[in-house]
């Protein structure tokens, strides 16, 4: 298999993939000889892919194997591919994965229970035309293979759904981030509860709808989040200074806490000249983070995580600088998982000026320090712990 070599742009960076540039984005497909793809097939189907072109009216896929496997769960999990598997293998798996789809509404109904089995799904298909090689990456969505039209299904076998995602499917009164909340608490990764939401397979009954799994995987991110944040406001801050770093697939991260009341600012750059940013104080944010987008979320999700688990609160300031070692986008997921693998690893420091002296020699960092809102706000402001 060819592997892409070129390196993404600061304007592809910025753009992750919201048409910036007005032209086709050169991410849109790779194209790959490594496989013949059939026009029917029998294979696994380990997860949906739901289109957000010409919403509401959007297309509804299965994302299938053409080949049956008992390993196909491992082709749609991100924790899988951070912790086993290179960017080149990560592309080589999900190249695999067809985009089976239609726009029929009858096609919404059967794809909830593809959606929620709790294990790859055995089908037959029948598509208008057999695939061509193709690669669509995506900077929030995973990597796809290609995509041609759904004729007829037949799926091989009775689906199974977990006991706990069977009782939020048929509660029609239970809201739908209360449901993803729920699921989250009992383990299962955002990848399903993203696959869930997406199907339509949650909410009170009159508000269910599919949801585009662009839009559904920085939903879960963005509602698993705010949930977190209601509960560490209550938590003491931590003691000190932290420094956290992590790297996955050429982006590296260092994460800094501070010792005052909660707050996330994420900085973003790629030549180490420009820089994307967003951030947010107690008061949360009232819109979109639009310059760091999805990865906004997702990584916040990560840095609460470590002070839930912690029993802490504190303000967050996170940087993430993208190498030439990141060849193609794979996904938001990265991002979430980079940022988890960081957290593992800290130093400890005083006071401020500790930490300025530690990354002295890291002159980008030093700079995105001086342009962080909430280290000039922690500076400015004095907690009630100082009048006490």
């Amino acid at each position: 298999m060819n592997n892409p070599v070129c390196f993404m742009d600061t304007l592809c960076a910025k753009c992750k993939g919201r048409n910036f540039c007005n032209s086709k984005c050169k991410w849109a497909e790779m194209s790959f000889k490594s496989f013949d793809f059939k026009k029917d097939f029998s294979g696994s189907s380990p997860s949906i892919f739901i289109g957000k072109a010409n919403y509401p009216n959007v297309s509804i896929g299965i994302m299938s194997l053409p080949f049956s496997t008992i390993n196909a769960g491992t082709f749609d999990s991100p924790k899988f591919f951070a912790q086993n598997l290179s960017i080149s293998q990560v592309i080589g798996k999900r190249a695999l994965l067809i985009n089976c789809n239609s726009s029929k509404k009858s096609f919404a109904e059967k794809i909830k229970d593809l959606a929620l089995s709790k294990k790859a799904v055995e089908i037959e298909a029948s598509l208008s035309k057999a695939p061509k090689p193709k690669t669509c990456f995506d900077f929030v969505s995973p990597i796809m293979g290609p995509a041609t039209e759904l004729k007829k299904l037949f799926v091989h076998e009775n689906i199974k759904i977990d006991k706990n995602v069977s009782k939020c499917h048929y509660d029609t009164d239970l809201k739908a981030n209360e449901a993803i909340s729920i699921l989250y608490s009992k383990g299962f990764e955002e990848n399903d509860l993203s696959k869930y939401l997406s199907s339509g397979a949650f909410g009170i009954k009159k508000n269910r709808k599919i949801v585009p799994t662009r839009w559904s995987i920085t939903a879960v991110d963005d509602l698993l989040g705010k949930g977190l944040i209601e509960k560490i406001k209550h938590n003491p801050m931590i003691e000190g200074f932290k420094v956290f770093r992590g790297a996955l697939y050429g982006n590296e991260y260092t994460i800094i806490l501070l010792p005052f009341v909660y707050g996330f600012e994420l900085f973003e750059t790629l030549d180490c000249h420009e820089f994307m940013h967003d951030f947010e104080d107690l008061g949360g944010r009232k819109n979109y983070a639009f310059e760091t987008a999805g990865g906004y979320y997702a990584c916040r999700l990560a840095v609460l995580e470590y002070l839930m688990k912690n029993n802490v609160q504190a303000r967050a300031i996170v940087f993430r600088k993208i190498t030439s070692e990141y060849i193609a986008p794979l996904g938001v997921w990265v991002v979430r998982e980079a940022c988890r693998k960081a957290m593992n690893f800290s130093q400890s420091l005083n006071d401020l000026g500790s930490l300025k002296q530690s990354i002295k020699e890291e002159w980008m960092l030093k700079k995105l320090m001086n342009e962080s809102v909430l280290i000039k706000k922690f500076l400015s402001q004095k907690s009630l712990g100082q009048f006490s």
